[in-house]
């Protein structure tokens, strides 16, 4: 009776098994395909809600929890970023992805993708709720920590430009950091044009016009990468609008 029991627990344990990595296998492909089916640089709602719904679902398997986790954190955010949403949900949202994206944080801290979605939700949470709300749950030493130890760049220079600066309270951020960092994420990866924008967007916080439109040319002639079709659509798409912005300016001088 107990070898009956023995064979069929590690039956059910090994088929339990095969449908969470069926489910990572799903929502991998998911993942792969989020730009089919877009209409302009929105994703399609769909695709985007079976990824992250598969990959909760292998999350149940220990023997791929951390990849599993990673998707599901990699998917919201993407969800976040491109499938259509009404503004008004926009602050729940953000609040759900920051404390989904710490918990992960904390079990995998390690996993540079997911430190890369939680830093990246602290900073743009601490942007909307403000100075007083960021300095209380101490949002810049908390982005600084985690993009520190994941080395970075791009979120740690983001940072330093985004998030609130409060004098002789804070000494973190600081807009000079945000040029030394945002260079060091131009350097470490050419090919992601979001380092060009930011790097551009603080060039002409700086008034360095021809310095901005000269890294924007750069981002341009790179062309979108297929593998991150949306991201490099949205991003030519944000280098653009900051190349006419630049350009409406000059023109008033």
């Amino acid at each position: 009776m107990m070898k009956r029991f023995l064979v069929l627990f590690l039956l059910f344990a090994v088929c339990g098994m095969g449908f969470a990595n069926e489910d990572l296998r799903v929502a991998d492909s998911c993942y792969a395909a989020r730009a089919e089916r877009a209409k302009g640089d929105k994703a399609d709602a769909k695709n985007a809600k079976m990824m992250i719904e598969h990959y909760l679902k292998a999350m149940g398997d220990s023997s791929v929890w951390e990849r599993a986790t990673e998707g599901y954190v990699k998917s919201l955010f993407f969800s976040f970023r491109f499938v259509h949403f009404e503004k008004n949900q926009r602050k729940a949202k953000l609040d759900s992805l920051k404390a989904i994206s710490e918990t992960a944080y904390q079990q995998f801290p390690k996993n540079k993708e997911i430190a890369h979605v939680y830093a990246s939700a602290l900073s743009m949470w601490g942007n909307e709720r403000g100075a007083l709300t960021s300095v209380k749950d101490g949002v810049a030493a908390k982005v600084r920590d985690v993009a520190t130890a994941a080395e970075d760049y791009q979120v740690l220079g983001r940072a330093h430009f985004v998030l609130p600066y409060v004098p002789l309270i804070l000494s973190w951020p600081d807009k000079k950091l945000a040029d030394k960092y945002l260079n060091m994420a131009l350097q470490k990866n050419p090919r992601d044009l979001y380092n060009y924008f930011f790097l551009a967007e603080l060039r002409f916080d700086q008034k360095r016009y021809a310095d901005a439109l000269d890294l924007i040319d750069r981002g341009l002639s790179r062309g979108i990468r297929t593998n991150y079709f949306l991201e490099d659509k949205r991003g030519r798409w944000e280098l653009k609008e900051l190349q006419k912005k630049i350009n409406a300016k000059l023109d008033k001088k």
